[in-house]
């Protein structure tokens, strides 16, 4: 009599009714189909009770099964050991787990245990199969990922491109700031998608400088009206000026070099027309207001002059060049 069971995966499939059967609250009953040594050796005697007597198995195949038994017990053991001495390793180790529609979690191994038969990781004071782990990194991977991410959610939220204004200019300096502090490490975990966004930005803001500075100039009295005025219009005429002025420091040399050579021009005269004008009208050096005004005119002027003697001395070397 033969002793026939199916087997599906690896595993022994039980089609008793017990398997098969509900409790009483509806739920299936679980099953534990895998074979263990007292399975083994239960059939190992059903089969030497009920093997051909005309044809019995000979010892040697009775020792090769139960070798070859032992032997793929011991391999599910050692794989356990290893499976459960790796997890241990990693405690104290940076981790990213793929939490399925929650994204991934980040974070440090704080331990190990085991719930339910799973070998589970303890991230952020919350749980998660081993079998999610996605990532193991070192400190600096770990960090440059995360500051990373964080640097792409920044530039995330920054308007787009046809969007932005003068001022988004403190938030687009911010974001180009938070890259700069990564080391070059660190850099390469950013993606080239954003610094392309956040370059791209920055050339709008710069030409928004610019064109700030520009249109401020343009509105500036002229030479002309500036040696004519009084003083109490001298006044109004010299905060304009430094108004310019402020906005002309905190220009950058990129910026600058968007400013067209005629408004640079136009710029100089008047800041020189409102230092003389104003040393005219106040020979003994007036009041500590004019005298700060006065001081920002002549810092800007003697700016103004190196960067024109600057341009000439290129222009003439281009010549000569040429």
């Amino acid at each position: 009599m033969a002793i026939i069971q199916e087997v599906k995966d690896g595993k022994f499939v039980d089609g008793s009714s017990e398997s098969s059967s509900s409790t009483k609250n509806g739920k299936k009953k679980n099953v534990d189909n895998t074979m263990g040594q007292e399975q083994f050796l239960q059939l190992l005697v059903a089969q030497m009770q009920y093997q051909d007597p005309l044809e019995p198995t000979s010892n040697t195949e009775w020792v090769a099964q139960m070798a070859t038994f032992s032997m793929v017990e011991s391999l599910n053991s050692m794989q356990e050991a290893f499976a459960k001495q790796s997890a241990n390793d990693l405690v104290g180790k940076y981790v990213f787990i793929n939490d399925g529609d929650n994204g991934f979690v980040r974070g440090k191994v704080d331990y190990v245990t085991i719930q339910e038969g799973k070998t589970k990781l303890s991230v952020g004071d919350k749980l998660y199969d081993l079998d999610k782990l996605d990532t193991v990194s070192d400190q600096e991977y770990y960090e440059g990922a995360v500051l990373a991410q964080e640097l792409h959610e920044m530039i995330q939220l920054l308007p787009g491109e046809n969007n932005i204004t003068i001022q988004d200019a403190g938030l687009v300096k911010s974001a180009r700031d938070e890259y700069e502090k990564l080391t070059d490490t660190q850099k390469k975990f950013v993606d080239k998608a954003d610094i392309d966004k956040l370059t791209a930005l920055e050339t709008r803001i710069d030409a928004f400088k610019a064109t700030e500075f520009t249109h401020t100039v343009n509105n500036l009295p002229s030479v002309g009206q500036i040696e004519s005025a009084d003083e109490e219009t001298l006044a109004k005429y010299n905060e304009q000026v430094a108004k310019a002025g402020e906005l002309y420091e905190a220009l950058t040399e990129k910026q600058r070099k968007n400013v067209a050579e005629e408004v640079i021009k136009q710029y100089q005269a008047v800041t020189e027309a409102a230092k003389k004008a104003t040393d005219k009208l106040k020979p003994d050096g007036g009041d500590s207001t004019d005298t700060d005004v006065a001081a920002i005119l002549n810092k800007i002027l003697a700016e103004l002059q190196a960067q024109g003697s600057g341009n000439n001395n290129n222009n003439s070397n281009d010549a000569e060049g040429n």
